[in-house]
């Protein structure tokens, strides 16, 4: 039971995961780094992709699913994506393509610069170092975040009632 809902998240984790590595290539090729649009969709299709992966699951499980279940399917999912995002990423900004790095440190550089009051200019966040360090902090701390939702999705998806 569990391999088969083990294997279908990994099919659309591999999805989210091809997306994702789309969207990023899209964004180097195009010198795109600052697109607002794809910045927000890359925080919006993992948790849509994972909460197909338990909608799939409770199908496959004929409605006999459990919230472990669910929320593992939810977990692979966006586990891949957030994996597959951040070796991209550190690859592209590090090894391909560092004069982006320049991009990113300037556009973060004028939003902190437009959100700091005359009162207080005291830097309050540090500016990113594009460390490998980082990158695996950023990883671990949007997995835990984006695990919430599924969550939430994983009590009502193994909670309704059968038909």
């Amino acid at each position: 039971m569990d391999k088969t809902i083990k294997r279908n998240s990994f099919i659309l984790g591999i999805l989210g995961a091809s997306i994702t590595f789309g969207i990023y290539m899209y964004m180097w090729q195009a010198q795109d780094y600052l697109n607002s649009s794809l910045n927000k969709s890359i925080y919006i299709y993992p948790i849509l992709i994972g909460v197909v992966a338990q909608v799939w699951s409770r199908i496959v499980m004929k409605g006999k699913v459990s919230f472990k279940q669910v929320v593992l399917a939810y977990f692979i999912c966006i586990l891949m994506v957030f994996l597959t995002e951040t070796i991209t990423y550190y690859l592209l900004l590090n090894h391909i393509d560092t004069n982006a790095k320049t991009i990113l440190l300037e556009a973060w550089r004028g939003i902190n610069d437009k959100t700091q009051s005359s009162l207080a200019q005291t830097k309050i966040f540090k500016e990113p170092s594009f460390e490998f360090s980082e990158f695996v902090l950023g990883f671990a701390t949007k997995t835990l975040m984006f695990t919430v939702p599924g969550l939430i999705t994983g009590i009502i998806i193994s909670k309704a009632p059968q038909r």
